[in-house]
């Protein structure tokens, strides 16, 4: 698996692992089985939050497996970590208050057995508090040797462009990793997303990022299984041509359909006006097997440019 130096200083793998369930609908056992396997094949950069999954569990359940397994297998430094700080968990938590982001970051460091974080999410904007007061806490995060680097998902991109100007202005760190979903398939822009900044990514956004450098981690990028299985699309996204292509040119080039949105979302950045892509995602071992072999395609000029004309 090949590796992207992104402009933050961080080297991730072409694709992120999401560990949304371990420890509660994945078992420990599946869990350490899809870790292994995701490290053997070369990945290195690891996603989790805080609440992760509170609505199957207490919420610290991700967090706490992942530290189990990297002290277990003795791999911190092969590995590139992200959390992040600021969702509800069970109707607290909720916020980018200096206190919360104070005492979660020591809540997310004991849970995952480790001194730092490489890169800290602010999970969805807080509008209810000052700009400046989150900024100046993150930063302090970063100058304690905490967190390496920051990033920001669910949220408007005015919103991210103004607290990147304030921290320019103020010498403080900025965000430098957006994470927001993004997937082949053509959103429905009038379905409202279940959360107020949850956004698929419009082309307003990708120009916005590809513009000041700043890579896009692509959550739910592959719609739930959807392009396996159509009936399990959601109803934010349409089907029609774009679900029909992605199948028929999986099928030619002998790969499952989401290993094909893996190698589009990868090789995005050689199209005009859109940044660097890192898909996110959660597998079972023989998915995670299925869809890494989507980053063995030599995607042509053609290719794209014949999956971007519908």
């Amino acid at each position: 698996m090949k590796k992207v130096l992104l402009p933050n200083g961080l080297n991730v793998s072409e694709i992120a692992l999401g560990a949304m369930n371990f420890g509660t609908t994945t078992s420990k056992e599946e869990a350490y089985e899809v870790l292994d396997l995701y490290l053997d094949l070369g990945g290195n950069f690891i996603d989790t939050s805080n609440n992760y999954a509170h609505w199957a569990g207490t919420g610290d359940e991700s967090e706490t497996l992942l530290g189990q397994w990297l002290t277990d297998r003795g791999c911190r430094d092969r590995v590139v970590l992200a959390t992040k700080v600021g969702f509800d968990r069970h109707g607290t938590g909720a916020g980018l208050q200096k206190k919360q982001i104070e005492y979660w970051i020591d809540e997310s460091l004991r849970k995952l057995k480790t001194d730092y974080i490489d890169l800290y999410y602010a999970h969805t904007d807080d509008p209810d508090t000052p700009m400046e007061e989150t900024m100046e806490a993150f930063h302090r995060l970063v100058e304690k040797g905490k967190v390496r680097t920051l990033g920001c998902s669910n949220f408007d991109t005015w919103r991210v462009a103004e607290a990147n100007l304030l921290a320019d202005k103020q010498g403080l760190t900025p965000y430098t990793v957006m994470q927001q979903r993004l997937s082949y398939l053509s959103p429905k822009f009038d379905v409202p997303p279940k959360y107020c900044y949850n956004e698929v990514v419009n082309r307003e956004r990708l120009r916005f990022l590809q513009d000041k450098n700043m890579p896009l981690v692509s959550y739910a990028c592959l719609c739930k299984g959807a392009y396996e299985d159509p009936s399990l699309l959601p109803e934010e996204y349409e089907g029609g041509k774009r679900l029909t292509l992605i199948r028929t040119m999986a099928q030619e080039k002998g790969v499952n359909p989401s290993a094909l949105v893996l190698a589009w979302l990868v090789n995005l950045h050689r199209c005009a006006g859109y940044p660097r892509v890192i898909p996110l995602f959660s597998a079972t071992p023989q998915q995670l097997l299925q869809n890494v072999r989507g980053l063995e395609l030599a995607l042509s000029q053609e290719d794209l440019d014949r999956m971007m004309e519908v």
